[in-house]
């Protein structure tokens, strides 16, 4: 999935600036880091939250546990990586945190622009599983992206879809097993 591709320069510097913040505690690395890194994982963040007050919240939060973690990257693989999955997952858990969150069709229409027009800009979104994605049945792949990118549980999606709760379950797993098949 791309493993021979170069990362990007600004990349390359992102695991020598973890490691200064994790054993120097260098606020300058973080600073530099933040100036790489901010813009795409705010991106990231409204993505997820529609909600720019919010996303800025979390984004800021998101660097509180870089400062605090950074040494924990490292088993985690790619620093890259590491800030994007901990990004998605504050949005996450902001969005379930939320009771006055309401479920509805709308809810799938955003998911579904993100994946149709601006994959590219998703950053842990590589082109061949955006290729695997596309070889998924449509309610699938929708019930895929509602759970892993917009962060809905099985319960909310049997909620969202109306579909029985062990449909959704075996639709999701059949999915993955049809993603790993066809990245590996």
């Amino acid at each position: 999935m791309g493993a021979n591709r170069e990362s990007p320069a600004w990349q390359q510097e992102l695991a020598p600036l973890l490691k200064r913040i994790a054993y120097q505690r260098d606020s300058q690395a973080l600073e530099r880091l933040y100036a790489l890194t901010s813009a795409r994982l705010m991106g990231l963040m409204m993505r997820i939250l529609h909600d720019e007050a919010t996303s800025a919240e979390q984004l800021q939060e998101l660097y509180l546990k870089v400062w605090y973690r950074a040494d924990q990257y490292y088993q985690r693989g790619s620093p890259w990586g590491w800030l994007c999955a901990a990004a998605r997952n504050l949005a996450i858990d902001r969005l379930r945190a939320d009771p006055a969150r309401h479920l509805n069709s709308r809810s799938i229409a955003p998911l579904e622009q993100i994946f149709e027009t601006q994959h590219q800009g998703v950053p842990w979104l590589e082109q061949s599983v955006v290729r695997c994605l596309n070889g998924l049945q449509p309610k699938v792949r929708q019930l895929i992206l509602l759970s892993y990118i917009g962060g809905y549980s099985h319960a909310e999606l049997q909620t969202l879809t109306r579909a029985p709760l062990g449909s959704i379950k075996s639709r999701i797993r059949r999915g993955l097993r049809e993603l790993k098949r066809c990245l590996e």
